[in-house]
């Protein structure tokens, strides 16, 4: 399963693994979670590991962006949504109402359904189309067998893994700790670099950069903002908020063929995002902003891997209520129309040539390894 991918995958995490913490060889939370997060035995049956729909060398999203949502350990199963990438998730505040913005904001997942990464790093591992543990107990017994048990021990003590419960959220806690290193938040992209004076941005990457800001035409960062704060903290590129981007059932999904005790609406089946998280049919069909950095390499794009492309899904923000200048696009109905945003997107006028500048200046945002600035 995914054999050459895993080479990769474990390649990065453990030199990341490394790195992460101190430079010593005593073990930290965030150098066991590096070890977790690429253990494949952590699955039933084994052989998937988070790193399998969490990769480093993609941004720590699904490497294999064939296919529109992330198959399981158990092969043939399929969720109903994109993997997102894992990067800059530590930012995320937990869910809650904000009478400011009026709007839910924060969570993890797309739905928000986990309010912090600990809690996150754990649903996976349970989960029947992901990890597919019956218990925690399973997910406990196959650390108690890895190489590593003793490093847990050394870290929270001899009884570290004797409890189910104490000892599964020792596991959540490393990985946690794993997903707040640099690594999963570097700021090392261009654009940062351009901030800091460091770098310049070319002709087109720079109108895409003020279409991008423009309140009057993309109006991009009103929901991703692009500018440092108020203490000079670089931007994430998203509010955390939630909307319905008006986005069409992926029909060739193939969690619509998965069997009933999975499905049981079959191609029926309607994701309504946020309203089961918050029980609000207000709600209904919205899902977590995501950061844009990195999002040149987080292909398919959308809850459910309906962008193929970056370019394909620019176009549906720009066009959706107006048609694509690409007589061959056509874009279908929202999978949930009564609360789709009318207002800030589908109807933004731009050509052709904005939407290709707009591309351009979002391939600024990936952040960029020490290696890859020394080609």
């Amino acid at each position: 399963m995914r054999a050459a991918v895993r080479i990769a995958v474990v390649a990065l995490t453990g030199a990341a693994g490394a790195a992460a913490g101190c430079s010593s060889d005593r073990p930290t939370p965030a150098k066991l979670g590096a070890l977790v997060f690429a253990d494949t035995a952590l699955s039933t049956p084994a052989g998937q590991g988070c790193a399998d729909c969490h990769a480093a060398n993609t941004a720590f999203r699904d490497p294999e962006s064939d296919r529109s949502t992330s198959m399981g350990a158990v092969a043939g199963r399929f969720g109903a949504r994109n993997a997102p990438s894992a990067m800059y998730a530590r930012f995320a505040p937990p869910l809650h109402y904000d009478a400011k913005a009026r709007g839910w904001v924060g969570g993890l997942f797309w739905d928000g359904r986990a309010s912090s990464l600990e809690q996150q790093a754990g649903m996976p591992m349970l989960h029947p189309l992901e990890m597919n543990n019956p218990d925690k107990a399973s997910v406990v017994g196959a650390i108690r067998r890895a190489r590593y048990a003793g490093q847990f021990r050394e870290v929270y003590g001899a009884d570290a893994l004797d409890d189910v419960d104490a000892a599964f959220g020792h596991v959540t806690e490393v990985l946690a700790a794993y997903e707040r290193t640099a690594e999963f938040a570097p700021f090392s992209s261009r654009y940062d670099r351009y901030l800091g004076g460091r770098s310049t941005l070319t002709a087109d990457e720079l109108r895409g950069l003020a279409i991008f800001e423009d309140p009057r035409r993309g109006n991009c960062a009103s929901c991703h903002p692009s500018r440092p704060g108020a203490d000079g903290s670089p931007p994430l590129f998203t509010t955390f908020g939630y909307a319905n981007l008006g986005i069409p059932r992926y029909r060739n999904s193939k969690f619509f063929v998965q069997p009933a005790a999975f499905n049981p609406d079959g191609d029926r089946y309607v994701d309504h995002g946020l309203m089961a998280t918050v029980g609000d049919p207000a709600q209904d069909g919205k899902f977590r902003i995501p950061t844009l950095r990195n999002v040149a390499r987080t292909a398919p794009y959308g809850h459910n891997g309906y962008f193929e492309n970056l370019q394909y899904m620019v176009d549906f923000l720009a066009t959706r209520d107006v048609g694509s200048a690409d007589p061959a696009v056509q874009w279908g109905a929202p999978e949930v129309p009564a609360t789709v945003d009318r207002e800030r997107v589908g109807h933004l006028g731009l050509t052709p040539r904005d939407i290709d500048d707009v591309v351009a200046f979002l391939g600024t945002l990936t952040d960029e390894r020490p290696a890859d600035r020394a080609l």
